[in-house]
């Protein structure tokens, strides 16, 4: 049984529950260490974290309340384009890619909302050509990792989020896959820890996780470190679809996975934790 998340969002960013209330729900669901993730701050957009150091002292201070009970570890979500400003406030960073900017306009396009907000990015800022689309987002996903070195990679293939069917660009195809493949690679390089992000699902845009089964299989022939996240925005997500995952792994080839417990990874057999 998986009893820690890194991934967690609260209304300190586009989270429905206060910081203590996911903590509440997660010490009453057998969790041992929860960690906080809050967006960077997005300007054009008014959104995300304005002020790191009263966001970090703020979990510090909860972290003191649920002490012996659960360990809270405080973190960051990190965007390409909207850095930490304060690194050595966190635990952890976790990087990750929800915008694409125009090659021509300077215009920055969230791909992480409506399937219409991806759309418009491909339209708009590159032609209506959706590999052109998908290569950009895949190289500023690797430049993230080499110039930020970020401890964990946050939901490595996001631009499939509103690809059902196909309607952005193919999935499939071999420009697709070498793109995904050749940044997965140079992320890889920096020794961060890959998620398997699980919200995808829980707001039904995904009926599988991300990374798709591809990638995950190349991170296992690699020996990539992995862990698992729901990537939660509220209570009822905490562990949304948390057992699968284990599964899942196993069956990819995967022996073990790494847990965040007491300060840092530590890495967890899988049949262990199925037991």
């Amino acid at each position: 049984m998986l009893s820690s998340s890194t991934h967690n969002h609260t209304t300190w960013c586009d989270g429905k529950n206060t910081p203590e209330e996911m903590a509440e729900a997660a010490w009453k669901l057998g969790f041992t260490d929860l960690g906080f993730s809050g967006h960077t701050y997005v300007d054009f957009a008014d959104f995300g974290i304005r002020d790191e150091l009263a966001y970090a002292a703020m979990l510090r201070q909860l972290g003191e309340q649920f002490a012996g009970r659960m360990r809270i570890a405080v973190g960051i979500e990190h965007d390409w384009y909207y850095p930490v400003r304060h690194r050595e406030a966190f635990d952890y960073i976790i990087g990750s890619v929800h915008e694409i900017q125009s090659p021509d306009t300077g215009k920055r396009y969230i791909i992480d909302g409506p399937a219409s907000y991806a759309e418009a990015c491909r339209d708009e800022a590159f032609g209506g050509d959706g590999l052109a689309m998908v290569r950009r987002f895949y190289e500023i996903t690797a430049e993230n990792a080499e110039q930020y070195r970020p401890d964990i990679i946050g939901h490595f293939d996001l631009i499939i989020k509103n690809n059902a069917g196909g309607r952005l660009f193919d999935e499939e195809s071999r420009q697709y896959r070498q793109a995904a493949l050749e940044s997965l690679h140079r992320c890889l390089d920096t020794g961060a820890v890959f998620e398997l992000n699980t919200g995808g699902i829980f707001r039904k845009y995904r009926s599988t996780p991300y990374p798709a089964d591809f990638l995950l299989r190349e991170l296992c022939a690699k020996h990539a470190r992995i862990t698992v996240n729901a990537d939660a925005h509220e209570t009822a997500a905490l562990r949304f679809w948390f057992d699968e995952p284990l599964e899942l792994l196993e069956t990819v080839g995967f022996g073990s996975v790494w847990v965040w417990e007491n300060g840092g990874f530590r890495e967890r057999g899988i049949r262990d934790l199925r037991r």
